[in-house]
C-alpha cells in the first residue's frame, strides 16, 4: 500500500500546500518517509521516528529529523500505524504539541483501520475537511480545545504481563514472544565469552541470556527502534550489558568477534511481510561471530527454510520445531562466499 499512500498524499497536498507554506510542519507515525515527499518546504518539516533505517532515509530526502517533538508546531501530520493504542497515543502527544488553531492531518490506509479510527475521533470533533482516495482517507482537524488528554497513557512504559517495562510502539508489548521462550530453552547454560543480541527489542532474549549464562563477560544488545532500547535499558541491570541505538547498515561495519549471536528476527517492514530484512538478519549474524562462533535463532515456522541458511551457513542444527516456530544454532559462517 505504500505507493497508493503516497499518491493520496501527494493529490491532497496539491490541494491544499499554499495553505501551509510557511507552516512548521512535524510528521509522526511513518515508516515511509518518501510517502511525504511532495513537501518542498521540508527546511520547515521535521521527521520524527524512533527508528534509526527510517530517520536515515527522511534526512537523505531533505527533512529535519527527531525521535522527539521539541518544540509547538502549527502543523503536525500523523500517519496511522497499525496498533489502535500507539495512535491513540500520538494522538495526545500532537495536541500537546501543537499551537491553538494549528491543523492536525491524520492519514491511513483502510487496511489499517482509518475509517473507523476516524469515527473515532468523530465522536470528539468534526473534521474540517476529509480526502478519501486510493484505498485510503486523510482528514483535517484544527485544534480548539484540549481533547485528548486521556490517551496519553499510551505513550508511557508500564510492566507488561511478564514484568517488563514495554511500550505499544514495538513488538510484542503484553507479553514475551513464544518463540524468544523457546530460543531462551534452547541457549540455557551454552553461552559464554562475548554475546550480541541482534534486534534485540525490549531486552528478554538479552536478559535470560544473562541470568542462565555466567560465563558471559559482555553482551551487546543491537536495536533499531529507540523506543524499544529505552525499554531495554529499563529492563536489564547487569553490568555485562551494552547498549546500542543502531541498524544494520551500522553493524555491518563492525568486525567478527562475537562467540555467541542470539536473534530472533522480524520478518516484517511496516505493514509488509519483508523477507530480504529477514535474510539480512541472517546474514549480518553471519558476519558477527568469529569463525568458531554459533548463531542461536527462531524462525516462525514456513516463512524460512532450513535450505536457505545453508547460503551462510555450513552447519544448522535444528534444536526444536513445531507447527509455529523452528530453533536453530548456526556454524561455520560462510564469510568468504560474499
Amino acid at each position: 500500500m505504500t505507493a497508493l499512500a503516497c499518491q493520496r498524499f501527494e493529490k491532497f497536498w496539491s490541494q491544499v500546500a499554499l495553505s501551509y507554506n510557511d507552516h512548521e510542519i512535524a510528521i509522526l507515525g511513518s515508516d515511509q518517509p518518501r510517502n511525504f515527499n511532495c513537501i518542498t518546504n521540508k527546511h520547515l518539516c521535521h521527521f520524527i521516528s524512533h527508528i534509526k533505517d527510517n530517520l536515515r532515509e527522511a534526512k537523505s530526502l531533505g527533512f529535519k529529523i527527531s525521535t522527539i517533538l521539541n518544540r509547538y508546531y502549527d502543523t503536525i501530520i500523523l500517519e496511522m500505524t497499525k496498533s489502535k493504542e500507539t495512535n491513540m497515543g500520538l494522538i495526545a502527544l500532537t495536541e500537546d504539541n501543537i499551537k491553538y488553531g494549528g491543523s492536525m492531518i491524520i492519514c491511513g490506509d483502510n487496511q489499517i483501520g482509518i475509517k473507523s479510527f476516524l469515527r473515532n475521533i468523530s465522536n470528539y470533533q468534526t473534521a474540517e475537511k476529509t480526502f478519501v482516495k486510493k484505498k485510503g482517507s486523510i482528514a483535517v482537524y484544527k485544534k480548539k480545545q484540549p481533547l485528548f488528554s486521556h490517551w496519553k497513557k499510551y505513550q508511557d512504559f508500564h510492566l507488561n504481563r511478564d514484568g517488563y517495562y514495554t511500550r505499544c510502539d514495538m513488538f510484542s508489548p503484553k507479553e514475551v514472544d513464544k518463540g524468544s521462550r523457546q530460543l531462551t530453552s534452547a541457549f540455557d547454560t551454552k553461552l559464554f565469552g562475548e554475546v550480541a543480541d541482534l534486534g534485540s527489542g525490549w531486552g528478554y532474549l538479552s536478559k535470560e541470556a544473562l541470568r542462565q549464562n555466567d560465563k558471559i563477560t559482555k553482551l551487546t544488545l543491537f536495536e533499531n527502534n529507540y523506543s524499544a532500547y529505552l525499554a531495554s535499558k529499563k529492563n536489564i541491570d547487569d553490568k555485562r550489558a551494552t547498549f546500542r541505538w543502531t541498524s544494520l547498515k551500522n553493524i555491518k561495519k563492525l568486525k567478527p568477534r562475537f562467540d555467541h549471536v542470539i536473534c530472533n528476527p522480524p520478518f516484517h517492514s511496516g505493514k509488509l511481510k519483508d523477507i530480504d530484512l529477514l535474510r539480512s538478519f541472517v546474514f549480518y549474524c553471519s558476519r558477527l561471530i568469529k569463525h568458531q562462533g554459533s548463531v542461536w535463532m527462531v524462525f516462525v515456522s514456513g516463512v524460512y527454510v532450513e535450505s536457505d541458511l545453508k547460503q551462510y551457513f555450513d552447519i544448522i542444527k535444528i534444536l526444536y520445531k513445531d507447527n509455529h516456530y523452528f530453533v536453530c544454532q548456526l556454524l561455520k559462517p560462510n564469510i568468504k562466499r560474499h
